[in-house]
């Protein structure tokens, strides 16, 4: 997880691409997910926020309604569904420099849930936090710092809290330190990414407490990137990261159980383009190779091929459409397995069908393949999910979303199934 400017983003996965003012086309940068089709081109509508000093204030609050189906994430076959109600209430703020030379910016977004089935099991409050700033030091050269500050609820439908209560409540803490440099054609980045997770203990309903604090860990990240600019509209380049898994004590599966050591360590080596073609699509693609190696002789090393496609085509002045394809190795504290190699796909659209009012679809798949250990039966999980909604934008001030979306898991695993569908619409007032 990485702050710099995934932050913000929270729980999306796509990725597009950024051209600097100079109309150099650079590295993906996921902060341009603010030039979406729905947000450019309408000052009639954009959020104004108040000046303070050098300082933009923007204020917002939100509440959205939504209904769920399957609020536990079960499996229809195995186990009765709740649905439910929820209310989220969502208040916020950022507060950005507006310097000519360097930044400060901050971040405060919230979400206050309440749950007209069982709130005394399902009702959370989460906060995420985010303080990031540039310091320029030459022309082409700047340093990007940031720490982020995050109490956050695990998804019931996460494999690794089973059985639980009530959700499983965990705080991040995450560290960015990045150094940019371009000089000529070769552009440079190198830094370290570090992020703390403390995850609270549970209860069963039995009262037996689930031990999810072993789950507790520092995850280090150190990255260096180089690239070459062909021409002003493509970069070739070759990325490079370590990972390090540090676990505070062996952890518990579920909990429960006897602890196995997780600590491991591993890389992932890309080489890719980055381009932009007239802003008419602009992305990156590359390919390589990842690996991770366990602590635990038992834990079987994890590799592979992998590599990533973000893609952004504007195929009309009206029309955005998004893509990403990715593979990954994820953590999992599951008795038997090491870990999971995830392959994914996203895509999305997004249509202007006038200036204030917006239609956005988009779908996602993916695979996870458990590495198996201790001769547990093999698991693999296909994740299926789609969205479709509109947007209204009344005026700068207040702005209405609604959407509907369906997930669905098809898994081997016993009684792990399950298919949610969600009714959700959004009231937002901004100033």
């Amino acid at each position: 997880m990485k702050i710099n400017n995934t932050l913000s983003k929270t729980i999306n996965i796509l990725l597009f691409g950024t051209i600097n003012c100079t109309g150099v086309a650079m590295a993906y940068d996921s902060s341009d997910d603010a030039k979406l089709v729905k947000e450019r081109s309408r000052e009639d509508y954009a959020q104004q926020g108040v000046h303070v000093g050098s300082f933009t204030v923007l204020p917002k609050m939100e509440l959205k309604n939504e209904y769920i189906s399957n609020l536990y994430y079960r499996d229809s076959k195995s186990s009765p569904l709740t649905d439910s109600y929820i209310a989220h209430y969502k208040p916020g703020l950022n507060i950005n420099s507006n310097w000519n030379r360097h930044a400060l910016n901050f971040m405060v977004d919230s979400d206050l849930t309440q749950y007209s089935a069982q709130p005394d099991r399902n009702d959370y409050q989460n906060v995420q936090t985010q303080l990031d700033g540039r310091l320029d030091v030459l022309r082409d050269s700047h340093f990007d710092s940031a720490f982020g500050y995050n109490k956050l609820t695990e998804n019931r439908g996460s494999p690794d809290q089973i059985s639980a209560l009530t959700p499983t409540i965990y705080d991040t803490k995450v560290i960015d330190n990045f150094y940019n440099h371009r000089f000529n054609r070769i552009s440079t980045r190198m830094g370290l990414n570090a992020t703390r997770y403390d995850y609270d203990n549970v209860l069963t309903g039995a009262g037996t407490i689930l031990e999810m604090s072993t789950r507790n860990r520092w995850m280090y990240t150190p990255e260096i990137r180089l690239g070459y600019f062909i021409q002003p509209q493509y970069e070739a380049f070759v990325k490079f990261q370590y990972k390090e898994a540090a676990y505070d004590t062996d952890t518990k599966s579920n909990g429960t159980g006897a602890g196995i050591n997780r600590n491991s360590t591993g890389y992932n080596a890309l080489t890719g383009m980055a381009f932009d073609l007239t802003d008419l699509v602009t992305g990156d693609i590359s390919v390589g190779y990842i690996e991770r190696n366990y602590e635990n002789v038992n834990l079987a090393t994890i590799s592979g091929v992998n590599g990533f496609l973000n893609l952004k085509w504007r195929p009309t002045t009206l029309t955005t459409v998004n893509g990403r394809v990715y593979r990954e190795i994820n953590e999992t504290t599951q008795f038997g397995y090491a870990g999971t190699f995830s392959t994914g796909v996203g895509l999305g659209v997004e249509h202007e069908i006038t200036r204030n009012f917006v239609f956005h679809a988009g779908g996602d798949y993916s695979n996870l393949d458990y590495k198996v250990y201790n001769n547990i039966a093999p698991r693999n999980d296909d994740m299926l999910s789609g969205n479709i909604g509109t947007k209204y934008l009344l005026n700068k001030n207040f702005n209405a979303d609604l959407s509907y979306t369906y997930q669905n898991r098809n898994t081997d695993a016993l009684n792990a199934n399950y298919d949610i569908n969600q009714v959700m619409l959004n009231l937002r007032a901004q100033y």
